[in-house]
């Protein structure tokens, strides 16, 4: 089996998963695959983004074909057939049955929010605010989501509500949050001028809901700025239900980080 890190700008695409007469992550990697290999090959990817929703540490995987070429010449040729905007970073060998998704454990999604005058150089990859964050309020209400819950309240597409097909799956809407915490980054667009402050918020979990990172970002806002109490997400994690949670985090400051294939190690 092969293994890829594909790294990707959000912005052009609509999603990663494959979708008829739209561009998408699959489907640039299964054309440039299709013509490094002469044959068309199924590509699968570890994380489901959005449209908009960006990634550094993106995995894919499909079955070697017949045509076996080195790891950089897999590299190379396969990054001649994409476009400026995707990348395939580096090219691993796995053993038989490995699979993008289904082997892997953990998967770690960053989000990012600027606080202050608007920035042109940030657009689309942060989500702009004006209002500065209580950032101690912020990583307490963070602490209160980390651990095994049912995270309805944070899911999308019709998912996070009471009588869903995902509330009658065999795992519902139960996942298991490893880490997550904000923290303030540096800008990297200039010079540290004129107020304002680049937050960064990181959420490690063995699976993820649709849009479950973008609505614990748009809790997390809302905390910062004192209108909805840190004290309120247990409740929120209770009621199970995405109409009485706050507002989603736009795609834009959304970035699928890293995956993993082996038990999550804080200290990594």
């Amino acid at each position: 089996m092969i293994k890829l890190q594909v790294s990707y700008d959000g912005r052009a695409f609509w999603g990663s998963q494959r979708q008829a007469g739209q561009r998408t992550v699959q489907g640039e990697l299964e054309t440039a695959a299709a013509r490094v290999f002469g044959q068309e090959i199924p590509v699968y990817l570890a994380g489901r983004t959005d449209r908009g929703v960006h990634a550094a540490g993106q995995v894919a995987s499909f079955a070697e074909p017949g045509k076996r070429l080195e790891n950089s010449t897999i590299v190379a040729a396969m990054n001649d057939h994409l476009s400026a905007d995707i990348a395939v970073l580096s090219v691993e060998r796995m053993p038989i049955g490995f699979h993008a998704r289904y082997s892997a454990t953990w998967r770690e999604y960053r989000y990012r929010i600027w606080t202050g005058v608007r920035q042109p150089l940030a657009e689309g990859w942060t989500w702009q605010l004006r209002s500065p964050f209580d950032l101690g309020a912020m990583n307490r209400a963070a602490s209160r989501l980390i651990g095994e819950h049912d995270f309805s309240s944070f899911a999308s597409g019709g998912e996070g509500v009471p009588g869903s097909e995902r509330s009658k799956a065999k795992r519902g809407a139960k996942r298991t949050i490893l880490a997550c915490d904000v923290r303030t980054i540096d800008r990297w667009w200039g010079p540290e001028t004129g107020a304002g402050q680049l937050y960064e918020l990181r959420v490690v979990a063995d699976g993820f809901l649709p849009r479950m990172v973008r609505g614990i970002a748009g809790m997390l806002a809302e905390v910062g700025r004192g209108t909805f109490g840190e004290s309120d997400v247990t409740g929120l994690i209770e009621v199970a239900d995405r109409r009485k949670a706050p507002k989603n985090a736009p795609p834009d400051g959304l970035v699928l980080w890293a995956v993993g294939y082996a038990p999550y190690d804080e200290e990594r």
